[in-house]
């Protein structure tokens, strides 16, 4: 019997992660991928109990390794038509003058936002593409930021790695799409509405986050585009940033 699609997400946490994890959820099986186990696994928990269905796995996206093992267990679980891939993972910005900065801060943010993000097209784009003739174009989206697209001081680690991230999904995108795959950069250009943040900028304006169920909305509305109509990249700003 032929199996049934699903969606990978990778990077799954309390803000984007999440949501666009509960959004898929409403039309596919997903596998939850996470560096820390536990609150993906109490996602699928209530992802199942409201009729959907979730698997969680634990996985460092940085080791080819431990992405073979999982994917080999995703595979076995759910099958090899997968209908979307959403990679969330990412280094984190940490502020430091560049001479300060140590060889660690770069390899660190490559290792997890480039070398994870690369992985994760080797082992997807060969199960995006058995889906194909599907009712919705399979779709590989990726998580970008601001730094992307305009590098700042004291974060050169963090820009040269999602920089590269861009590239790279680029070129993926240039390269697939006449196979039938859509590939998509989202720029995340602003903060994320979510606990971490209101402690962070806890004055700031409810409108002045990005809420994370209206980037999981924003990712849902690329899956649907038809192969005539697919957007390459995406930039997701609240009203007050400037760029």
């Amino acid at each position: 019997m032929k199996s049934k699609p699903y969606v990978v997400i990778a990077g799954v946490g309390a803000g984007t992660g999440a949501a666009v994890a509960r959004r898929f959820a409403k039309q596919y099986p997903v596998a939850l991928l996470a560096r820390s186990p536990d609150f993906a696994r109490n996602l699928a928990t209530e992802i199942e109990a409201e009729g959907g269905t979730a698997v969680s796995y634990k996985v460092d996206v940085a080791d080819e390794e431990d992405m073979l093992r999982v994917f080999g267990e995703i595979t076995e679980k759910f099958g090899t038509i997968c209908a979307a891939a959403i990679f969330n993972a990412s280094s984190r910005p940490f502020p430091k003058p560049f001479l300060w900065q140590a060889q660690g801060d770069m390899e660190y943010a490559l290792a997890i936002t480039l070398n994870g993000a690369y992985h994760f097209a080797k082992l997807t784009l060969p199960l995006l593409l058995n889906a194909t003739g599907e009712a919705l174009v399979p779709t590989l989206i990726y998580t970008g930021a601001t730094a992307g697209v305009k590098a700042n001081a004291w974060l050169q680690p963090f820009a040269v790695s999602k920089h590269s991230l861009r590239a790279l999904v680029l070129a993926l995108a240039e390269e697939f799409a006449p196979q039938g795959v859509h590939v998509a950069h989202a720029v995340i250009d602003g903060v994320i509405r979510m606990p971490l943040t209101w402690i962070l900028k806890p004055l700031s304006s409810w409108h002045a986050k990005l809420d994370p169920n209206a980037i999981a909305n924003s990712y849902w509305h690329l899956h649907q585009q038809p192969l005539a109509h697919m957007t390459t990249e995406i930039a997701l700003r609240p009203f007050c940033e400037t760029w």
